[in-house]
């Protein structure tokens, strides 16, 4: 990697919560003290219930140590405090077996459920090329983040960025480039931007991104995301190739005053840097009441 881009790799595997780790130990240690205190015949209907935690939160891995850990509670109970006879250590035996398989079927399906849903919330959601948000979504969040601030105060940054030279990507190495490059810069913005930030798809190889704070939080991100992008390639016949990004920005309430002008306001300052020559940040620094006042060029 050039030392000059930015890292952007990151872990997307879900990692499971603080919270439910601990409510999940805690249940067990509740099950094992009442299990030590009234005898292991209360074993059996007290494994449903970690269980059935175990596989709703953490699917098949969370029934087999839930299982793991009772069935083996269970033998070192009857090890230490009663004789262990045959017929308890068969009990002990099948009745560990069949929580587990019972324990792994309903992992499972609650896995295969979770996936379903969330493919069905994120369809709805975002945008399937890129996996950011589409562009309905992202008006809803804009409307929202709008009214947020009108009641409660605070600014809003819009990031208005447009790829240079998209159609003629296309028409040089084809739109399956074209739209490797789309997949290759949604992955860039998902990786750089925070998760109180909106990144969406706004329209062909138009992108926008919705942030709390002022115009310098929002040329920071910028300016990132350019640099990110001119380092960024995609292979097309053996061959690397790559190309540039172009930026605007405008915040609100300061330099709009509605949500609709806010969009205006970026897109004219995304017309700036792409009339002054392309990949570079430009920052609209009119105010709501002079509608007529240029953009600035900030780099």
């Amino acid at each position: 990697m050039n030392p000059s881009c930015p890292d952007t790799r990151s872990d997307d595997r879900p990692r499971p919560t603080a919270g439910r780790v601990g409510a999940l130990l805690a249940l067990l240690a509740a099950v094992t003290a009442t299990v030590a205190v009234a005898g292991p015949e209360y074993l059996w209907p007290l494994f449903v219930f970690p269980l059935v935690v175990a596989a709703l939160y953490f699917f098949e891995l969370g029934s087999l140590a839930v299982t793991f850990w009772l069935g083996n509670y269970f033998v070192f109970f009857f090890s230490f405090v009663a004789p262990p006879t045959p017929a308890a250590v068969r009990q002990a035996v099948l009745g560990t077996a069949l929580f587990f398989l019972a324990g792994l079927l309903l992992g499972r399906i609650q896995r295969r459920h979770h996936r379903t849903q969330s493919e069905l919330a994120a369809s709805s959601l975002t945008d399937r090329l890129t996996g950011l948000y589409n562009y309905g979504t992202f008006t809803d969040y804009l409307h929202t983040e709008v009214t947020r601030v009108d009641r409660y105060g605070g600014t809003l940054t819009l990031v208005m960025l447009d790829l240079d030279h998209f159609k003629e990507f296309n028409d040089r190495h084809g739109h399956e480039a074209g739209n490797e490059l789309l997949r290759a810069v949604g992955g860039l913005l998902r990786s750089l931007v925070r998760e109180s930030d909106v990144a969406a798809r706004y329209g062909g190889e138009e992108f926008a991104v919705l942030l709390r704070g002022d115009e310098s939080h929002g040329y920071e991100l910028a300016e990132r995301l350019r640099q990110a992008v001119a380092c960024l390639t995609v292979t097309v016949r053996g061959e690397p190739v790559s190309t540039t990004m172009s930026a605007g920005i405008a915040t609100y309430p300061t330099g709009a005053r509605t949500e609709t002008e806010l969009v205006e306001r970026a897109d004219a300052a995304l017309y700036e840097s792409k009339r002054r020559g392309r990949d570079r940040v430009t920052i609209y620094t009119g105010v709501a009441s002079e509608a007529d006042l240029p953009v600035s060029l900030s780099a």
